[in-house]
């Protein structure tokens, strides 16, 4: 299962598709730092390359971008996958066009453009969604992480570490919106049950901010009236392509979906940071869910996004 050759994520290309003479940053093998008296393990992905998740999705769909000949990639993203996806092809030397929405953080955009990526503002998610396949040419290959199959394999690496450090959770509580570390989480813990390296599969929990909430809805029933999210940035996916997937997953592991609000999310920031976990808003809803659940332990929370990239937003909750 794992090649000693090799580091991060590559440890196990045997299991990723497209993983021949790869390029890399150095993605994968993320810190876990266990909080025991309150029985989680959170697993420190903003300490990736470009400071997201993101970026073992990216490095697997660059790398098959760039072996199949790819002259230019486009995705749209609202932050994180379009930094990512701009630093993979600066790596490859592959061509990058990002679509982001007009209300993505400014530091974000800033990195997507200084990564070399051209960035083509848009006024909505979707609208940005549109024109990225929209308008593709003969030279482009859309690696948008809300359908791309090889980013779920990138994601799915994570379980596999999990289990390498013998820490396979009872549960897994984790922010959602097109679902693909979720996704990628369920794959990997279930080649491994297939594979006969684990018993069980953990229990999942999705977590989205108030006021859009699709995967809660589908579950529970729409709420009217509820006042979106303002910090919960990165999970605004009203209609996630791979909908029926996450709510299988639900359904299939006993799980359940959750949602937060911007008070909750602030709460869970101040507990985070105390503790010298510097996250995103978004990462934080998880924490902030994981609180709202009785009875829960040995629970995986991953913090998806580092802090830094969001500093304009969250510098009125510290000071």
């Amino acid at each position: 299962m794992v090649d000693r050759g090799e580091t991060g994520l590559w440890r196990y290309k045997r299991l990723i598709p497209s993983s021949e003479e790869h390029i890399t940053l150095g993605e994968g093998c993320t810190p876990l730092v266990e909080i025991k008296d309150e029985g989680i393990i959170l697993k420190l992905e903003y300490f990736s390359p470009t400071g997201s998740f993101k970026d073992r999705g990216a490095a697997v769909s660059v790398n098959r971008a760039r072996r199949i000949g790819v002259k230019s990639i486009v995705e749209d993203s609202s932050g994180n996958a379009g930094i990512a996806a701009a630093a993979y092809a600066a790596r490859a030397g592959i061509r990058a066009r990002i679509y982001v929405p007009k209300d993505a953080p400014v530091a974000k955009r800033v990195l997507i453009r200084a990564c070399g990526a051209d960035v083509v503002e848009c006024t909505t998610r979707k609208e940005a969604s549109m024109r990225a396949v929209g308008e593709l040419t003969e030279e482009d290959l859309y690696i948008g992480h809300t359908w791309d199959a090889f980013y779920i394999e990138g994601m799915k690496t994570v379980a596999f570490e999990l289990f390498e450090r013998d820490r396979i959770p009872e549960a897994v509580v984790a922010p959602v919106a097109s679902g693909t570390l979720f996704l990628g989480l369920f794959k990997g813990f279930t080649e491994l049950n297939e594979m006969g390296f684990i018993d069980r599969i953990p229990t999942f929990y999705a977590v989205q901010g108030e006021g859009c909430a699709p995967i809660y809805e589908a579950i529970h029933g729409a709420i009217q009236g509820i006042k979106r999210s303002s910090l919960a940035d990165g999970l605004r996916i009203e209609e996630p392509p791979r909908k029926d997937e996450i709510l299988n997953v639900i359904r299939k592991t006993h799980g359940d979906a959750l949602t937060v609000n911007d008070d909750e999310i602030v709460e869970a920031l101040k507990q985070l940071y105390k503790r010298g976990v510097i996250v995103e808003p978004t990462s934080a809803t998880a924490y902030a869910a994981f609180k709202k659940l009785e009875g829960l332990k040995d629970v995986l929370i991953p913090m998806t996004g580092t802090g830094i990239k969001t500093i304009d937003r969250i510098s009125s909750i510290f000071t």
